[in-house]
């Protein structure tokens, strides 16, 4: 097995090559080395952010379903306080002496 040649090349690309093909092969290996693990720094990254907003978006929907229990809570209460007052404004009504019919034409 051949050892690969580490003696320095000139990093400046030939004047008949453009960009990365003017790089030796260990400088290319190295290269697409250091830019897949630059890669893999950014997806770690994003990876952890990701982890961190599904946390706070988990915080988020367990707050909600809190506030929501609390709300139908307070839904059944007032809709339970409201046919008590219907309750009671039937009864007040029934006791009421009626009222008599004003006529518009008696008034001339």
């Amino acid at each position: 097995m051949a050892t690969p040649n580490l003696s320095p090349s000139p990093v400046s690309p030939s004047p008949n090559s453009n960009g990365a093909s003017g790089l030796s092969s260990l400088q290319q290996r190295l290269w697409w080395l250091i830019s897949a693990l630059s890669g893999t720094l950014d997806i770690n990254a994003d990876i952890e952010r990701l982890k961190h907003e599904k946390l706070l978006l988990r915080q988020e929907k367990l707050l909600l379903k809190q506030e929501k229990l609390q709300q139908e809570s307070e839904i059944e209460r007032l809709i339970e306080l409201d046919s008590k007052l219907n309750a009671l404004q039937q009864s007040w009504d029934a006791n009421l002496p009626p009222v008599p019919e004003v006529n518009s034409d008696s008034e001339t």
